[in-house]
C-alpha cells in the first residue's frame, strides 16, 4: 500500500533542496542563513510562520527553522560531495513516487464519489455472526447508570432510589434526566451503551483489584467520597476474553465492510481497466 507520509517527507526534502539554490542578487529582503552558494531569505520561511504569534515566539520559532535550514544544507551537500554518482540518481525512485502518488489521488476521488456506504443492520449481524471469533474482549465491558450528587444535596436520597430502581418501568427516564441536570454533579444514564468497566473506575471511586470477581459480585452500587455520594447500578456486564456483544462491535464491523467495499471496489476497478483496453487492443504483452 501506498505511504503517502513518505511521499510527502521526499517532496519536502526536494523542495528545501533545490527551492533555494539562488544567487546572491536581491538588497531588497533580508538574507537569513548562507550555506556554501545557497541562501534562505525571509520569503522561504514567512509562508510557514503562524500569522498570530507573539514576538519572543515568532523569534524562536524563525530560529529554530534557520537552524533546521542550515543542518538540511549541511547533510546535501556533504552526502553529495561523499555519495558516488551512481547513488545519486533518484530519478527512477521519484517517477514511482510520482505515479503511486497519481494512481493513490484517482482512486481516493473515485472512492469519495462512488462508495457505496450504507450498511444495513441485517448486513452487519451476518458478518458479526460469522466472524464471532474476531471479537473476543480485550477488556470487561459494562452497561451501567450512574449519578454523582453532593453529600450535603437534598436530593440525596432521591439519586440513590432512582439509580437502584432504575429497571422499574414505572420510572420515567426523561423525568431521571432532568433530576441530574438540576441536581447532579455528574452522571450516565444510558444503560444500553456498552462501555469499558477502567471508564467508570475513573469515574469513580471504586475499589477494583480483581474486576472479574468485583462484578460478579456487585450490582448496585453506593459510595460516600467526601464531597459527593456516588450511586452506581451494573446493569450488565462481560468479562475479558468472553465473546464481545454486537452494539460493543458495531462501529468495528461497519468500518471492517466498508474497507471490504472499498477493495472490492479497487480490485473491480483495476480489473476493468485491464479487461477493457483487452479488448481494445490497447497494449501487448510479449
Amino acid at each position: 500500500m501506498l505511504d503517502i507520509r513518505k511521499i510527502g517527507m521526499m517532496i519536502l526534502v526536494i523542495a528545501l533542496a533545490f527551492s533555494c539554490k539562488r544567487p546572491l542578487y536581491s538588497d531588497s529582503e533580508a538574507i537569513l542563513a548562507r550555506v556554501g552558494d545557497e541562501y534562505l531569505l525571509i520569503s522561504d520561511i514567512s509562508p510557514s510562520m503562524p500569522k498570530n504569534i507573539n514576538k519572543t515566539d515568532s523569534i524562536q520559532m524563525q530560529n529554530s527553522m534557520v537552524e533546521n535550514w542550515v543542518r538540511l544544507q549541511l547533510m546535501l551537500k556533504y552526502a553529495n560531495r561523499n555519495l558516488p554518482d551512481s547513488l545519486k540518481d533518484f530519478s527512477e525512485q521519484l517517477n514511482n513516487y510520482e505515479n503511486n502518488l497519481l494512481i493513490y489521488k484517482y482512486k481516493e476521488r473515485l472512492v469519495r464519489q462512488k462508495l457505496d456506504t450504507v450498511i444495513r443492520d441485517d448486513e452487519i449481524e451476518k458478518y458479526y455472526q460469522t466472524h464471532l471469533k474476531d471479537f473476543q474482549l480485550k477488556e470487561n465491558i459494562i452497561r451501567f447508570v450512574y449519578i454523582k450528587i453532593p453529600i450535603q444535596s437534598e436530593m440525596v436520597d432521591e439519586a440513590r432510589r432512582l439509580v437502584k430502581n432504575i429497571a422499574d418501568t414505572s420510572i420515567d427516564r426523561s423525568m431521571v434526566e432532568g433530576f441530574c441536570q438540576q441536581n447532579a454533579v455528574d452522571y450516565f444514564l444510558n444503560d444500553e451503551q456498552w462501555v469499558p468497566f477502567n471508564d467508570l473506575l475513573q469515574m469513580t471511586p471504586i475499589d477494583a483489584i480483581n474486576q472479574e470477581v468485583y462484578l460478579k459480585n456487585n450490582r448496585f452500587i453506593q459510595i460516600k467520597d467526601h464531597p459527593y455520594w456516588y450511586f452506581i447500578n451494573l446493569r450488565d456486564f462481560k468479562i475479558k476474553e468472553e465473546v464481545s456483544p454486537l452494539d460493543f462491535e458495531r462501529a468495528k464491523v461497519k468500518n471492517i465492510i466498508l474497507n471490504q467495499r472499498k477493495l472490492n471496489m479497487l480490485n473491480k476497478l483495476e480489473d476493468d481497466i485491464y479487461e477493457g483496453a483487452s479488448a481494445k487492443h490497447e497494449f501487448d504483452i510479449y
